[in-house]
């Protein structure tokens, strides 16, 4: 006997089921990498205040680019040991984030050093004698005899200027304490001096130049934002440790991971039926259930039970709607089937049965009304249909629905 050859199959049968299986997740990728390359190719570089790559409007781009005119060359760093190392100017966009031992190893460290808008604690540690004024307004003429305000002339000072009192003699206050210098010191009391969208204004970039550069004989400036290593209570935060434009990356991550989860989650293909290992019956369910009332003793719940499941199908018979009392249902059922009120209440929610006897009867009882409505229901039914054909004694036949049927009816 000879034992018959396997059957071959063919490869496209093997490699079709693997392709559909990875299409979907072939086109979710595309989708992604797509997503990807519009994200970042539209999407304007985020920046953070004072950042001096950053060509938005709360950015310093501007200003470096004006440094770099001059000669200077400016450092972006975040990181403080890297600042302090420097010989020329240290700019620091956010002091109030430096502890008080930081900011006096900056202000220990030699060269010049250019705070901007310094809390009380920052100006306390870098310069005794010099507050903030809670009173000023700052002024848009120098008023001073500093040579890089002079030179600068009238500005168009911002109007969220915090002006500073000085108390002591080896500091100049120029333009109402909106700038105050001292050797290797000075305090702007605005962010919005250096941000590209007000450099533009009068005396603004003179000014910043002038300041930063020590009248542009300072051609190093290290330009400290703050990082990882800002020990104080200003507003750093954990982005600071990560590049800029990390958090749409993150954010983009998100999404992506939505969109996983929803690919994941969906039904693929049809529902599968799997065959039962006990088909149950219904009735043996019903028997079941009242050998479980029987075993506890529950007549209560089990007369519940028979009430509330022949309540609704009454109610259903006589088009009440849906959560009707038993005494709604009494009042529309006992006309229909010659009863009083109060009897039908009675079955539909009476009292719970005494024995199992009076169980039983309830039963039988409830079984009869619901007997009794379904005939009378449909005797008003066969009625009504009655009495509305015998009402057009004289209607004309159906029209012929064919045109053999119509020649015969001819």
């Amino acid at each position: 006997m000879s034992t018959p050859a396997p059957r071959e199959i063919a490869a496209g049968a093997l490699v079709r089921p693997a392709w559909q299986r990875l299409r979907v997740g072939l086109v979710l990728a595309l989708v992604i990498v797509l997503g990807a390359v519009l994200v970042g190719s539209l999407a304007d570089r985020p920046g953070q205040p004072l950042d001096p790559i950053s060509a938005r409007t709360n950015g310093s781009k501007a200003l470096v680019r004006i440094l770099a005119g001059y000669g200077a060359t400016v450092v972006p760093t975040t990181d403080l040991n890297t600042a302090i190392a420097g010989s020329g100017t240290v700019l620091v966009t956010a002091p109030d984030a430096y502890s008080t031992d930081q900011l006096q190893r900056l202000a220990a460290a030699p060269g010049r050093l250019v705070l901007v808008e310094p809390g009380t604690r920052a100006t306390t540690a870098v310069a005794p004698g010099v507050s903030l004024d809670p009173n000023g307004r700052g002024d848009e003429f120098p008023g001073c005899r500093d040579a890089g305000a002079i030179a600068a002339g009238r500005i168009a000072l911002p109007d969220d200027v915090v002006p500073y009192d000085v108390g002591r003699v080896d500091a100049t206050s120029c333009y109402g304490g909106a700038v105050v210098s001292a050797p290797n010191l000075v305090l702007l009391g605005s962010a919005k001096l250096l941000q590209n969208d007000t450099l533009a204004g009068a005396g603004v970039a003179a000014l910043d130049v002038n300041a930063i550069t020590a009248d542009r004989t300072v051609r190093d400036v290290v330009w400290l934002r703050p990082g990882g290593d800002a020990a104080g209570s200003g507003p750093a935060s954990i982005w600071d440790l990560f590049p800029d434009g990390a958090y749409r990356a993150f954010w983009w991550l998100i999404a992506v991971g939505a969109l996983l989860v929803l690919w994941r989650a969906r039904r693929l293909g049809g529902v599968v039926t799997e065959p039962l290992p006990v088909i149950v019956r219904s009735a043996e369910v019903v028997e079941g259930h009242g050998r479980l009332y029987l075993r506890a003793g529950a007549r209560d719940r089990a007369a519940a039970a028979l009430r509330a499941a022949a309540k609704e199908r009454i109610r259903a018979r006589v088009a009440l709607p849906r959560g009707a009392t038993p005494d709604q249902v009494a009042v529309a059922v006992a006309p229909v089937v010659g009863r009083s009120p109060a009897e039908v209440a009675w079955l539909l929610g009476g009292p719970a049965p005494a024995d199992d006897a009076m169980l039983l009867r309830l039963a039988i009882d409830l079984d009869r009304l619901e007997t009794a409505v379904g005939g009378a229901v449909s005797a008003r039914v066969v009625a009504q249909s009655d009495a509305r054909t015998h009402a057009r004694p004289d209607a004309r036949p159906a029209a012929p629905t064919d045109a053999r049927t119509d020649k015969e009816h001819r």
